[in-house]
Parts: structure tokens; sequence; C-alpha cells
């Protein structure tokens, strides 16, 4: 391999050394968290997730009918979609600013509640003007229950600034637990509440998944009381964040449109039927993508804590390779289970979901790998080279998506998503090639260095048990 990597892993008062293999000229750093551990939490909770998603997802689709999920997905479609592009990436420099604080600091949990709060508020204001415009006259309808499901915005925000310092500092146990939560309770009120009661709408499921995000809000924040509320914001610190975030802001808005813009095209296109039937679709291969989830979040933090460039990107190709194998073996394994699992978790009117569905199961197989690969490259200080991607594969789903659904139907919507994550994606490696010379192998997770490596990381485990 031409990069190795050798990691102190610290528990507590002592360290645990793996030997990877040495990278000439790369600092040796101890880290503040164990990559073993955080892994091990982050996946028990993206399966908590995923489990609790896909039933929901089900609950819905089986209990609300084609019709109904499309209207669900209408009325939460903008509220979520805002989680990304109105956050100005804030929670992310929060988890940079965390890592690089050795003991726990009130002013920025202080800090970090408050700006979120008046995020949230302002866009949840301007949300419920902006809905009037967005919506077409066969669905306002559904207007006031989505302007009420936007407080899911303030209590998204707060959330997500608190437990980004729980990521940076390396505590991945309460980070993992809170994002496992809110699903869980928007499965436990369908199954406890609605369906006892026959309470069975898309407005009544809307409020169920709101309930579980305030509810764990509320429960987070509870946790940091006393700093939110004895220590004073600092608004030049406030400012640092927000300058940071917005930095990073610019390739998530790309990425952003280019993994939504599919929904956001159908949702002016079709009707809510077929909206049903691609969310269907669209649930199937977003469930693959948790696994990709761990991936992210112990590599950005992993990255964001290396004091030199080509340490973080030692570290940063190491993620990623990781990534590769998870994204393309669960992709397989999705791709496989497909048509069984439509049909029996979804019902046969949805088996029309099946050619749309191979197609975003490919595609979400390539965004987790480029959003590993992009948010690694972020904490590395390298946030522009994920713009001029995602901006790639954007503009080939925008110049694709419109004819190839008119001629195609979902099917060929689906298969401009994937040529442009797929565009996206290598145009991101050639950049990290040609611009920071690394070397192409770091980018091939199928060499033997690699088994190697995961060989000697499951043997250092078995020993540690």
């Amino acid at each position: 391999m031409a990069f190795g990597v050798r990691t102190i892993l610290v528990h507590s008062n002592s360290a645990e050394t793996i030997e990877f293999g040495s990278a000439p000229g790369v600092a040796e750093v101890p880290v503040r968290f164990s990559s073993r551990r955080a892994y091990a939490q982050t996946f028990a909770a993206t399966i908590a997730v995923r489990v609790f998603g896909a039933l929901s997802g089900i609950f819905a689709a089986r209990l609300l009918g084609p019709t109904g999920r499309g209207e669900l997905a209408v009325i939460v479609f903008i509220p979520v979609m805002l989680l990304s592009l109105g956050e100005f990436e804030f929670s992310r420099s929060v988890i940079v600013q965390a890592s690089k604080c050795y003991e726990m600091n009130p002013e920025l949990t202080s800090t970090a509640f408050w700006v979120a709060c008046v995020l949230g508020c302002l866009e949840m204001g301007l949300l419920a003007i902006f809905l009037r415009l967005f919506l077409p006259a066969d669905k306002l309808h559904l207007l006031g229950a989505a302007r009420w499901f936007a407080f899911y915005l303030p209590a998204s925000y707060v959330t997500a600034a608190l437990i980004g310092i729980d990521q940076g500092r390396g505590r991945f146990g309460r980070f993992s637990f809170v994002q496992a939560t809110p699903g869980a309770l928007y499965v436990l009120i369908v199954l406890l509440i609605l369906w006892p009661r026959h309470l069975l709408s898309p407005e009544t499921f809307a409020f169920a998944m709101l309930s579980g995000v305030i509810s764990i809000a509320v429960l987070r924040a509870s946790l940091d009381f006393p700093k939110i509320f004895t220590a004073r914001p600092n608004w030049a610190l406030a400012r640092l964040l927000l300058r940071r975030g917005i930095g990073f802001y610019i390739p998530s808005l790309a990425g952003l449109a280019l993994l939504r813009a599919d929904m956001f095209l159908l949702v002016r296109l079709a009707p809510a039927g077929i909206i049903g039937i691609y969310a269907v679709a669209q649930a199937i291969s977003m469930g693959q993508v948790g696994v990709i989830n761990p991936f992210i979040q112990v590599g950005f933090a992993a990255v964001a804590q290396q004091p030199a460039e080509d340490r973080a990107l030692v570290t940063l190709a190491r993620h990623f390779r990781f990534a590769q194998l998870a994204a393309i073996g669960m992709g397989l394994a999705a791709a496989a289970l497909t048509p069984w699992g439509i049909r029996v978790f979804f019902g046969a009117e949805f088996l029309s979901a099946t050619a749309a569905t191979y197609f975003l199961v490919a595609a979400a197989a390539f965004w987790g790998m480029g959003e590993t690969l992009e948010q690694g490259l972020r904490a590395a200080a390298h946030p522009r080279l994920g713009i001029i991607s995602n901006l790639i594969g954007l503009a080939v789903l925008l110049a694709l998506g419109v004819p190839a659904y008119h001629h195609l139907a979902l099917a060929g919507l689906a298969a401009t998503v994937f040529l442009g994550q797929a565009a996206s994606l290598f145009a991101l490696i050639g950049f990290c090639v040609f611009f920071l010379r690394m070397r192409p192998r770091l980018f091939w997770a199928f060499g033997t260095d690699t088994f190697q490596e995961l060989k000697r990381i499951a043997f250092s485990f078995l020993q540690a048990e």
C-alpha cells in the first residue's frame, strides 16, 4: 500500500496501539476516540435507524396506500430537504470546533444551541410563506399540514448542533443513541396510537414523525441545560462557526441539489400516486445508504482532528476504502432482494417501482462513496473540490431527467440519478489525483493490502475481546 496508518486508540487512561504500517513523513498523534468503538456504536445506531425507517415506510405504504404515501412525501419533503439546505453546515462547523477543544467548553454549547434555535425559527417562518408558492394547485389541500410540520426545522437544528459537539469530542455512544431515538418514537406512535385508533392519514403520520424529532431535541438539550442557560453565547464564536459552516455549505448545497433534484422534478411532473411509488423505490435504495453513515460520521471526525494535511489525506483514503467495500456489498445485496422486498413489505401494487429501484440502489452506492470522500475533504480544508464534482453530477441529472421521465417514466428518471452520482464520484476522485497528488491506488478498495488491513483490524478486535 502506498501509505499506511499507525493508529493510537485511547481508552480512558491507557492507549492501545494497532499497527497498520507507517506512512513516511506523517506525524504520529494520539486520537481522542477509538475508531473501532466509534464504528461499532454508529453501526448499531445505523441498523436501528434503518430498521425503524423501514418499518415506518412499510406502515405508511400499507396503511395509507400509494396516494396517501405520496401526500405524506409532499408534506415532509421541503422541511426534510431544508435540514441540510438551510442549516449552512453549522453542525459540521461545530464538530470541527469541538474536535479542537481538549476540555468541555460551556460557551461552545450555549452558542451552538442558540444559533441553531435562531436559524430554525427564521427558516420556519420563511417556509410558511414559500410553501404557498411551491405547492401546485392539486396539492394545496396539504398546505396546512406542511406548514406546521416546519417545526421540524428548529428541533432538528438544535439536535444536530448538540450532537455535533458529541461527535467532535468522540462521544459516539451518546451521538448514536440520539440518532436512533426519533425513528423509534415515530414507529411507537404509529403502532400504539394511530393504528389502534384508526387515525390513519398523511397528516397524522407527519405529526408522529414530528413528535419523535421534537422529543429527542428536548431530551438532548436537557443534558446541557446548565451550560446553555448559565454560559452566555459568544457571538464572536457564533460568527466563526457560521463562517466556517458557510465554507462547507456551498459543496453541501450542490450535493443536496444532486441528491434531491429527482424528487423536486417529480413533485412538479407527476401525480401523487406516481410519487408514492417512487418513494418506495427511494426508501429501499436509501436503506442501504444508512450503512455508509458511520463511515461519513467517524471519517469526518477522524480527519478533522489531524493537525497535518498529509496525515489527514491518509486517514481520509483509509476510511474511503472501507466505505467503498460497504457501499458495493450492500448495493448488491439490496438489488438482489428488491423484487422480494417490494412484494412482501410494500405490496404488489408497488411492483412497478422495481426497475427504478435497481437504478436508485446503484446511485445510492455511488453517493455513499462520494459523500464519504467529499465530507473528508471538507474536514481536510478542501471543500471546493466537492462543489465542482456535485455540479457536474447535477448538470447530468437536470439535462437528462425530464426527457428521460417523459420517455421511460420512473425508470428513466432513476437512471439519470445513477448517471449523475457516478459522474460526481469519478470527477471528485480525478480532482484528488490531479490536484492533491493522491495516488490512484489509494481509492481502490479491492487490493490485497485493504483486505490484509481488515484482517489485522479484526484480529486486534478479537484480541481485545
